[in-house]
C-alpha cells in the first residue's frame, strides 16, 4: 500500500503576511483613538490644576480683601524702617503663585520665601528651585525641559505652564479697540518692550514706586465689574518650542524686571507668538491642546477656550471693568 504524504500544519507565508497587514491594519486604525483618550485624559488634568489655581486665588482675595499682585516690581521690602513711594528702599520682587502658595497645600515652601529681599537672592531662588508640580500641564514640556536661562541666582529654575492675566495689550498707552461698534481705549505701561503691562487685568503688574499706571494697584473682587464669569483670571501657556526659537520660560517666583516671569498681557491670537524681541510680556498664551488653551476665571471656573476667537473678543474678556460686552461663545 503506498503511504500516505504528510500534510504539513501551520501557515504559509502569503497567510502569514496577510495575517501581519491585518494586525497594522488594526493598530492604524486604534491608535488614534488611543491617543485621543489619553489627550483627553491630561486635558482634563490640566483643567483641574487650572480650576485649582484659581480657586486659590479666590481664597486669597476672600482672606485678604484683595487679589495677589501679578507680578511686583520695585516693592518695598517686607520689614523696611521707612517706605517712601519716591525713593524707596525698593527691590524686585515676586508672583503671584508665591502669594497662593499656602492655599496650594505648599505652606512650607511659602514660608522659606524671603519677602525682605530681590527674588533672584539665593534664599528665594532655592525656593524657586522646587517643582511645583500644579503649575504644570501633563500635555505640555515636562518641569525640567525648559528652565530659567538668564544668569544670576536664579538660573536653572522651573518655570510654570500658568499665568496671570495682566489684560489686553497693544502696542502704546492708550490704544483702542472695538467691540460691537463701541470703542474702548486702554492704557498700558511701558509699551512696545518686553516688559509692557496692562492696567486693565486682575493679575497684573503693580509697584509701590510712584508714577506708574499700576503703582499700589491691588485689585478687589468689587472691581470686576465685568462679570467674574467673563473675566479671565489666568491662562495657560504649555507649548513646546519651536526649534530656533529662543527658551522664553522663567522661574516661577519671578516678579517684572524687563519680562514677567508669571504673567502675560493678551495681545496675540493664542498659539501664534513665540519670543522674538521686545514682545516678552505679549508671548501667545497657547497649550499643546489641539486647538486652543485652557483658562481660570475670576469666578473660580476653568474652560477651554477655542483659538479660533476673535483676537479682539479675547482681549475684551482679559480687562475686568471696561464695560465691554463680549462673549467667549
Amino acid at each position: 500500500m503506498p503511504r500516505a504524504r504528510h500534510q504539513p500544519s501551520g501557515f504559509t507565508l502569503v497567510e502569514l503576511l496577510v495575517v501581519i497587514a491585518i494586525i497594522g491594519v488594526l493598530i492604524g486604525l486604534l491608535l488614534p483613538a488611543v491617543q485621543a483618550a489619553r489627550e483627553a485624559s491630561r486635558r482634563a488634568a490640566c483643567l483641574s490644576k487650572v480650576k485649582q489655581l484659581a480657586l486659590a486665588n479666590l481664597n486669597f482675595e476672600n482672606q485678604s480683601k484683595h487679589f495677589p499682585p501679578g507680578s511686583q516690581e520695585n516693592v518695598f521690602p517686607k520689614n523696611a524702617a521707612s517706605r517712601d513711594p519716591a525713593s524707596g528702599p525698593f527691590i524686585v520682587g515676586t508672583s503671584w503663585i508665591v502669594f497662593v502658595l499656602p492655599l496650594l497645600e505648599e505652606q512650607s515652601l511659602y514660608d522659606r520665601y524671603d519677602f525682605n529681599v530681590r527674588f533672584d537672592h539665593a534664599n528665594n531662588a532655592a525656593v524657586g528651585n522646587t517643582v511645583v508640580n500644579t503649575l504644570f500641564c501633563p500635555s505640555g514640556p515636562t518641569p525640567l525641559e525648559y528652565r530659567d536661562p538668564n544668569p544670576g541666582g536664579v538660573n536653572g529654575n522651573p518655570s510654570t505652564h500658568y499665568y496671570g492675566v495682566m489684560g489686553p495689550g497693544g502696542a502704546t498707552d492708550n490704544f483702542q479697540i472695538t467691540i460691537g461698534g463701541q470703542t474702548f481705549t486702554y492704557r498700558l505701561g511701558n509699551g512696545s518692550s518686553n516688559g509692557a503691562f496692562s492696567g486693565h487685568g486682575i493679575l497684573t503688574q503693580m509697584k509701590d514706586q510712584a508714577g506708574s499706571i499700576t503703582t499700589g494697584r491691588l485689585v478687589k473682587m468689587s472691581q470686576i465689574t465685568d462679570g467674574t464669569s467673563k473675566t479671565f483670571l489666568l491662562g495657560e501657556r504649555s507649548v513646546r518650542l519651536p526649534s530656533g526659537t529662543s527658551n522664553s520660560y522663567r522661574s516661577w517666583i519671578r516678579g517684572q524686571t524687563g519680562g514677567c516671569g508669571a504673567t502675560k498681557n493678551l495681545r496675540y491670537p493664542l498659539n501664534s507668538t513665540n519670543y522674538t524681541a521686545n514682545n516678552f510680556n505679549d508671548i501667545s498664551f497657547g497649550s499643546q491642546h489641539p486647538g486652543g488653551a485652557l483658562f481660570g476665571m475670576a469666578d473660580g471656573s476653568a474652560r477651554f477656550v477655542n483659538e479660533s476667537i476673535a483676537l479682539d473678543i479675547l482681549r475684551a474678556v482679559a480687562s475686568m471693568g471696561s464695560g465691554e460686552v463680549a462673549q467667549l461663545e
